[in-house]
């Protein structure tokens, strides 16, 4: 099982360096933030898998001090990979909706990361099982938030890009629901699970990658005045349409870029209740029940 775990990390780095590869590339076309972050994002979850691998492999060797040492560096360097992503595939799966994420849901991932943390120090003091299963639901929680907000929102997506990335991801995460309860049923699985879920993961981060770049290039190769004048009208007919004022055509401008209120509020030097009471003005007025709904109408994605 120990060698079968390696071969499923090796894997999973060989498609993980793909997506990094592809996560350079988009930052480097693409002018959106969070194609900067993106590449950090890639970059750990690589970091995870090779960290765990390193451990695995470790074990394939006769131990010794040395051995037990550099076993517990790579390790450690795991769990605060795996600590960043429990906060970090939450805020990705949101902004990939244009859904901004409410303040206690960033403050209750990141106690479940703390929690995390919390239960992998104890695991080192006190060997025992337990808190192994702590952190295995720590992750639980993650993949539970990634089903529900996608499941929630992709009827509301009309992108087929969009929409083909949330249906990508509520996939892998049923498939991982099912490799966590197989694990539960058959310990003896546990050391493979991790390659297994992180090769799914990176599977699906593919998708969204390929996607995102083709939306990119699809972008390059209209003229830039083209685009502009494309955009102007259908801005045109909307503000006509549904008499915007306008500070909101500044702040939908702002919400185009994936900006959320309190950046918005930030750029325009307002309080972010202003922000709220345009935002729910320019619902109001257009019909729209949400941001997902409000790009729907400008026909585009936020990335």
């Amino acid at each position: 099982m120990q060698a079968l775990t390696v071969i499923a990390c090796i894997l999973a780095i060989s498609i993980s360096s793909m997506d990094l590869s592809l996560a350079i590339i988009w930052g480097r076309k693409a002018s959106f933030k969070w194609s900067k972050f993106l590449i950090v994002f890639a970059s750990t979850l690589l970091g995870v898998v090779f960290s765990y691998a390193i451990v695995q492999f470790s074990y394939l060797f006769e131990d010794s001090l040395a051995m037990s040492i550099f076993r517990y560096i790579w390790d450690i360097l795991f769990h605060i990979d795996a600590a960043f992503l429990i906060v970090f595939i939450p805020l990705f799966i949101n902004w990939v909706i244009a859904r901004p994420m409410p303040a206690y849901e960033k403050v209750a991932f990141s106690l479940v990361a703390a929690f995390f943390v919390v239960c992998y120090i104890l695991s080192i003091f006190l060997k025992h099982e337990v808190f192994l299963y702590l952190q295995h639901l720590a992750f639980a929680l993650d993949i539970v938030y990634t089903v529900v907000i996608m499941a929630v929102n992709c009827t509301k997506i009309e992108q087929k890009g969009v929409k083909a990335v949330a249906i990508t991801i509520i996939s892998v995460s049923a498939l991982v629901v099912l490799l966590f309860t197989a694990s539960i049923l058959f310990p003896l699985l546990t050391p493979a699970l991790l390659p297994t879920v992180a090769l799914l993961y990176f599977i699906m981060l593919l998708v969204f990658l390929f996607i995102a770049i083709d939306n990119q290039d699809r972008r390059n190769e209209k003229k830039s005045d083209e685009i502009q004048s494309d955009k102007s009208r259908l801005m045109d007919e909307i503000v006509e349409n549904f008499h915007i004022t306008e500070r909101e055509v500044e702040i939908i401008k702002l919400i185009k870029m994936g900006l959320t209120n309190k950046e918005i509020g930030g750029k325009l030097n307002i309080s972010v209740n202003t922000v709220n009471n345009h935002i729910a003005n320019i619902f109001s007025k257009t019909g729209v029940r949400c941001r997902i709904d409000l790009l729907n109408l400008f026909e585009e994605a936020s990335w």
